[in-house]
């Protein structure tokens, strides 16, 4: 027998929804106008730097309007584990053009390359083994979202100032989105997407930022 799960009222599925295809149609604008400014004004490395981010982004957001708005349990089982994974793909596909653009040198690599170890291994624990890690899983994000300050003296000496504040301030409402992640309140799974898509659109800003460095 198919079975369909509503988790929330009707009006928070619906508000959820909103938040859901405003962060596709950001994420896809995002993505499609930082590609046409790329290769219009910008080398060859620096494109190549930025397409991890627009993957992660876009996956991101595809995968959790997918998960979030299928009712159907088992397409959302594993819709879930996706949706899951791709924030760790978001998050190391952001610490790359920051890493290898605005950091660079050895400092910069070594950023780049613990936060997609981190990814690697999230996304494992995810897709393999969802249920078995939950708590471990919570600490990966954490950890990979503020990787930056075991390297916040090259970190301060690369980037621009608004570009620092907007990554630092972008990373706080991650941070405090998932306190409401976490809680039964009315309406706290549009909350935390709201966070989502708001933290999001300042990594944005931040990345064409530190793209733009001369």
């Amino acid at each position: 027998m198919t079975r369909f799960i509503l988790e929330e009222t009707t009006g928070e599925h619906i508000a959820d929804g909103v938040l859901h295809v405003l962060g596709v149609v950001f994420a896809v604008a995002a993505a499609s106008g930082l590609l046409t400014w790329g290769a219009l004004s910008l080398d060859g490395a620096r494109i190549a730097a930025s397409l991890p981010y627009v993957f992660g982004l876009i996956a991101t957001f595809a995968f959790s309007a997918a998960y979030n708005m299928t009712l159907h349990a088992p397409i959302r089982a594993v819709l879930r584990r996706f949706d899951h994974a791709a924030i760790y793909l978001m998050i190391a596909g952001t610490y790359t053009p920051v890493a290898l653009v605005g950091v660079g040198g050895g400092y910069g690599i070594a950023l780049a390359l613990t936060s997609w170890a981190i990814a690697l291994t999230g996304i494992v624990m995810k897709l393999g083994f969802f249920h078995r890690f939950e708590r471990l899983g919570f600490v990966l994000y954490i950890l990979q979202g503020w990787l930056a300050l075991i390297a916040i003296g090259p970190i301060v000496a690369a980037l621009p100032l608004a570009a620092m504040i907007l990554l630092a301030a972008g990373g706080v409402i991650y941070t405090v989105g998932t306190v409401f992640y976490h809680k039964a309140l009315p309406y706290a799974r549009a909350i935390w997407h709201g966070h989502v898509l708001a933290a999001a659109a300042t990594h944005y800003a931040a990345v064409l930022l530190v793209l733009n460095i001369p």
